[in-house]
């Protein structure tokens, strides 16, 4: 886009720029644009498709992000035109689309070479939860949602974790497993058969819901704070905690450890890391009873170590020890 074009949107929220900073494009193909233009080191105009963001979205935002900054974690706000809305509509190639503009982080963005501990990052979820449970649920579900469908799951008809089942079972089978992979799709439906029954009734929260290094803001190497609410979403609490601590071998990790070993260290990393979450949340009854199962599925199906169970599957000096360990992992609930 040109600078007057910039500029005419910009004066929608009273604002202007001297310069374009930088430029990012994160669009997901030509019906889901996504521009983002950081102006003058100050503001954050992002002109996206308006099935990606609208209105009623951003205000939801806006209201996660406060409670994020109430509990001491810092996120860029967003800035409200001059009308109210927090955004305003722009016709871009002849198709409308949603602008809105945010403040530009005071801390930066890590990147490869600035890894956080885990336990600093994730601590906040239990504040988050022990304040805001039940407290202005998103109807928008995050990515690591059951049985309610994320945005980016609903055109598939399933959440992520049945679609990476479906992943490493059609994996086993191509592989010649077809018992193991059986073994996988009978584990798969009974962790879901159980937790269908209450899943409903068990606590839950909004989280950013996509704790990942590009989204992490650092400060002398410590976390403090967040970006990117595009995920954001209502989520059952003890599920958000299991995916978030969860632990899996790297390769290197996979082939210097026995599978004993991997299956004993997968609990006690997790446990390890949910310690600093549990120290400002307290589980109830049901929650302590389903964790093992929502547990069950995020250690066999989430997306990481299905790709990684994918690949060692292909390499005879791997094989038979990732058949062992995913054996393993169906036993670990029993």
């Amino acid at each position: 886009m040109e600078q007057e074009q910039l500029q005419e949107i910009l004066s929608a929220f009273g604002l202007h720029f001297q310069k374009i900073t930088s430029f990012f494009d994160t669009s997901h193909g030509k019906e889901d644009q996504r521009l983002n233009y950081i102006l003058d080191d100050t503001y954050v105009l992002k002109v996206h498709s308006q099935r990606s963001i609208w209105e009623e979205r951003l205000q939801q935002i806006s209201r996660l992000i406060g409670r994020y900054r109430s509990i001491g974690i810092y996120c860029p706000r967003l800035i409200p035109t001059l009308k109210g809305p927090l955004s305003c509509a722009y016709a871009l190639d002849g198709v409308m689309h949603t602008c809105f503009v945010e403040e530009y982080a005071i801390y930066p963005v890590c990147n490869e070479g600035v890894q956080l501990d885990r336990k600093e990052v994730v601590s906040h979820l239990g504040v988050l939860a022990a304040n805001f449970t039940g407290v202005d649920l998103s109807d928008n579900y995050d990515m690591w949602s059951l049985f309610d469908l994320s945005p980016l799951d609903a055109p598939y008809g399933m959440d992520e974790k049945q679609s990476n089942a479906a992943m490493l079972t059609d994996a086993l089978e191509q592989a010649g497993l077809s018992s193991l992979a059986e073994k996988v799709r009978v584990f798969n439906d009974t962790m879901r058969q159980e937790i269908r029954k209450s899943y409903r009734s068990l606590p839950r929260c909004v989280y950013q819901g996509d704790l990942n290094n590009s989204n992490y803001l650092h400060k002398d190497g410590h976390f403090a704070g967040l970006i990117d609410f595009n995920l954001s979403g209502t989520d059952v609490n003890i599920n958000e905690f299991v995916n978030e601590t969860n632990w899996f071998p790297t390769s290197e990790e996979f082939d210097s450890m026995t599978v004993p070993e991997i299956l004993d260290s997968i609990p006690i990393r997790q446990a390890e890391t949910m310690e600093v979450i549990l120290a400002n949340y307290r589980l109830n009854d049901a929650e302590r009873h389903f964790m093992p199962f929502y547990r069950g599925i995020c250690d066999l199906f989430q997306y990481p170590n299905v790709c990684m169970m994918m690949d060692w599957l292909k390499h005879p000096d791997r094989r038979e020890k990732t058949v062992q360990l995913i054996e393993g992992l169906l036993r670990q609930t029993d």
